[in-house]
């Protein structure tokens, strides 16, 4: 095998988690990926596998190994990929996003590019932190503004804002406040990491900011978790347009305080920089930028 060959062998193994997933994937005999684990390991002289009987793990080298192939290899795609414009597009993307927005929005989304384009394969993770793309192997992370500096490059793919909502039982108990003072009489349900809590929602009126003081009977690190007990009748929640826009359609969701503006939270892709992105990748933000902003169906 050659070194692409034998890259993308080792990148296979470490994301299937065995070497005879491996070959039954690859349709090739369990001594040929060992043979080309065993030829990769020689040619760089290291371990990067501990195996035994029942189990097998990478090593720190094989770590540092498995992102630098990952970085390798998919500029090797884009640079092909760029020569055959018209071809079929193919290969690997791996992507992050927070929960809620990834469980309603994204998935669906990718579901539906991956009938198109069969040939590609999505690996998408979900979390509610910050992942680091280039210490995670990733091609993409999908992020809300203000964006943070950093070295990484980004594409906007939706505008949007956050608003005040509830369910509508919730406000026919309640009533809906007239201002954003009046929060500090309602449930408000917030986003919250052990030692970190939001404590506050920032508005604006007439050309001022302002912020205020909001609390509830229960907090969660999932913005998905959150939203289920807005839908619930639990309280209120502050959620950007795009998190909610099936639930408000439904009318599972309604707002309030709408003559004050709330923080803008564009939805970007951001990825570590590279001359070129390969195709796939260009070809599924510009499906993601047409489903989220309206353009496609995905519920």
């Amino acid at each position: 095998m050659d070194d692409p060959t034998l890259m993308r062998l080792f990148v296979a193994i470490a994301e299937r988690g065995s070497l005879s997933a491996v070959s039954r994937a690859w349709g090739v005999a369990p001594s040929t990926v060992t043979l080309g684990l065993k030829q990769l390991e020689e040619r760089i002289g290291t371990q990067l596998i501990n195996r035994t009987t029942r189990s097998m793990a990478l090593t720190p080298e094989g770590e540092r190994f498995l992102q630098e192939c990952s970085r390798v290899l998919t500029d090797l795609d884009a640079l092909m990929g760029s020569f055959s414009e018209d071809g079929p597009l193919s290969g690997t993307i791996r992507m992050t996003a927070t929960m809620d927005l990834g469980r309603q929005r994204i998935a669906p989304l990718i579901e539906a590019f991956m009938k198109r384009h069969p040939n590609v394969n999505v690996q998408l993770y979900l979390s509610d932190s910050v992942v680091d793309l280039v210490d995670a192997g990733l091609d993409l992370g999908l992020r809300t503004g203000p964006l943070q500096s950093s070295d990484l490059r980004a594409r906007l793919i939706v505008r949007g804002h956050k608003c005040v909502c509830a369910a509508p039982a919730y406000w026919a108990r309640h009533g809906k406040p007239a201002d954003p003072e009046a929060l500090t009489e309602h449930n408000c349900m917030v986003f919250a990491t052990p030692g970190e809590t939001q404590a506050s929602w920032s508005f604006g009126h007439k050309g001022k900011r302002f912020r205020v003081r909001i609390s509830g009977d229960r907090t969660a690190n999932d913005g998905q978790v959150l939203k289920d007990w807005a839908i619930a009748g639990a309280g209120v929640v502050l959620k950007s347009t795009f998190d909610i826009a099936f639930d408000l359609a439904a009318g599972r969701l309604e707002t309030a305080l709408e003559p004050y503006t709330t923080e803008a939270t564009n939805l970007y892709a951001v990825f570590p920089p590279r001359q070129r992105q390969p195709r796939r990748l260009e070809a599924l933000l510009d499906h993601l930028s047409a489903g989220l902003s309206g353009g496609l169906a995905t519920e």
